[in-house]
């Protein structure tokens, strides 16, 4: 009676350490899609806090057939009209209330992302002082020094799967930008790889 008790605590323990392990396995093993771009074109007024331009609203609009489908999670924007606006067709689409993070915050954000969406898709929007160094902050390194004032349809794509990230970009929407992508970062060629440390 004894070993029966003993057998089956044992086969019991087995299973729960298999369970373990697969469930790791698994969580390691999930893609975490991070999709960011900057807000759309933005009007010349007011100074400090304009809405989207009527071609903005329609960048906008454009975002959600850019993503392919890919279904959204969690949607992250900056304190602004413009990010609100640019992030509002997706929020609506999928019923998400946008969270605000600190545009000085690379690392705390990529973090928090990493860490509340495994093996699911996420939108950043941002500016053109921020994308940069968030996407290095997320584990890839800086395909170029910073946006222009004039890059509004450039669309990145951070691939974080198994500790490492990999970066793909491509243009969407009606062409506006003076940024060429470089092409080992084409979404056309094979993307780059990196190794991403662990959130």
């Amino acid at each position: 009676m004894v070993m029966k008790k003993l057998s089956v605590r044992f086969i019991l323990l087995q299973i729960l350490l298999v369970s373990l392990l697969f469930s790791s396995y698994n969580a390691s093993a999930q893609k975490t899609t991070i999709w960011l771009v900057r807000h759309a074109e933005k009007a010349d007024t007011p100074a400090t806090n304009p809405p989207l331009t009527r071609l903005g609203q329609q960048r906008a609009k454009m975002l959600i057939k850019s993503l392919k489908g890919d279904r959204i999670a969690a949607v992250y924007i900056t304190n602004f009209i413009r990010t609100t606006q640019t992030a509002k067709p997706i929020t609506d689409k999928y019923k998400l209330t946008p969270q605000i993070y600190d545009v000085n915050d690379y690392k705390g954000l990529a973090a928090k992302v990493l860490r509340q969406n495994k093996g699911k898709n996420v939108l950043i929007v941002g500016h053109s002082n921020t994308i940069v160094p968030t996407i290095v902050a997320l584990g890839c390194e800086s395909p170029f020094p910073a946006l222009s004032d004039d890059d509004y349809d450039i669309l990145f794509k951070v691939t974080v799967k198994n500790g490492r990230a990999d970066l793909e970009m491509s243009y969407y929407g009606s062409p506006h930008h003076s940024t060429v992508i470089p092409e080992k970062y084409d979404h056309q060629l094979s993307p780059v790889v990196h190794p991403v440390s662990n959130f």
